[in-house]
């Protein structure tokens, strides 16, 4: 298949819910997970956790760190996954605290086919419009400066 141009995309969303397990000293949480891609932001998978009675978390990390965390461990900073036989441990750390959360490992792995059938590895520049991007950013940080 041709790339085609930014413009040229049918630009589609990857949606998959299922539910995690909270590690805590209380003992284990279940917690509802929204697992989203775009191919907008092709770079990106965001994560929504939330729990009954409680507001959504969001985090939002490269999709390249789930490709790989699926299958090895992977991730240095906030975010870190290290997968097992039927889990993949996925560890948040924030400023704000430290989740440990236990996601089915199938459930991640279909997520990730899910997402590199959407935008193969390798071709997120073609989805992606870095113009667009830089616009957002000028924007945000400078209103009224944005060029187009």
């Amino acid at each position: 298949m041709t790339p085609q141009p930014v413009t040229a995309q049918r630009h589609r969303t990857v949606v998959a819910t299922t539910v995690m397990t909270l590690v805590t000293d209380g003992g284990d949480v279940p917690v509802d997970a929204d697992l989203q891609f775009h191919t907008r932001d092709p770079f990106a998978v965001r994560m929504v956790f939330s729990i009954p009675g409680a507001a959504g978390v969001e985090w939002v990390f490269g999709r390249q760190l789930l490709v790989d965390g699926v299958d090895r461990p992977a991730g240095t900073g906030d975010v870190q996954l290290f997968p097992c036989e039927d889990v993949v441990i996925l560890e948040l750390d924030s400023p704000a605290g430290r989740a440990r959360l236990l996601a089915d490992r199938s459930a991640m792995t279909a997520f990730v086919r899910d997402t590199l059938d959407a935008v193969e590895l390798g071709a997120e520049d073609v989805y992606f419009d870095i113009d667009r991007e830089i616009d957002r950013l000028l924007a945000e940080s400078l209103p009224g400066t944005a060029l187009s």
